[in-house]
């Protein structure tokens, strides 16, 4: 049995966080998603396309729902900001052609610019994604 046939049968993903890889969550059932952790994997196509496969299994089988995303890494690279843009985008279009409600709490530290730039950029190239940012508590 692969990945995916094992997450919609378990109705979940997970996979655990590791020096360069984040923690990954996707409750298919509750319609939660999660990223946490750090992101600079040797080969993000590698350790994303598992995730995107999901995505588009996801997105056939859910077209009225509701998805709650959370970002909540400390850091990414290049690489991770090129697979989440294709992330967003997937479900960006999703939005557009059948209904799909997706809201992104996209954490940050309060003195993480970077991390705040970047949570502002994806909401003002996705914009029918809902995104929020916010504050990780002190």
């Amino acid at each position: 049995m692969n990945l995916i046939q094992s997450v919609m049968g378990n109705q979940q993903l997970s996979i655990s966080g590791s020096k360069n890889t984040p923690e990954v969550i996707w409750d298919v059932f509750e319609n939660s998603f999660v990223f946490k952790g750090v992101s600079y994997p040797e080969n993000a196509k590698k350790f994303y396309d598992p995730i995107f496969n999901l995505a588009k299994i996801y997105l056939k089988d859910n077209k009225e729902s509701k998805l709650n995303m959370v970002i909540d890494f400390e850091y990414f690279n290049t690489s991770t900001a090129r697979m989440l843009y294709k992330i967003f985008a997937m479900f960006n279009e999703a939005v557009l052609n059948t209904g799909l409600n997706v809201q992104i709490d996209w954490k940050y530290e309060s003195d993480d610019f970077d991390m705040i730039d970047s949570g502002k950029d994806f909401d003002f190239m996705f914009k029918d994604l809902k995104f929020n940012l916010v504050e990780k508590a002190a």
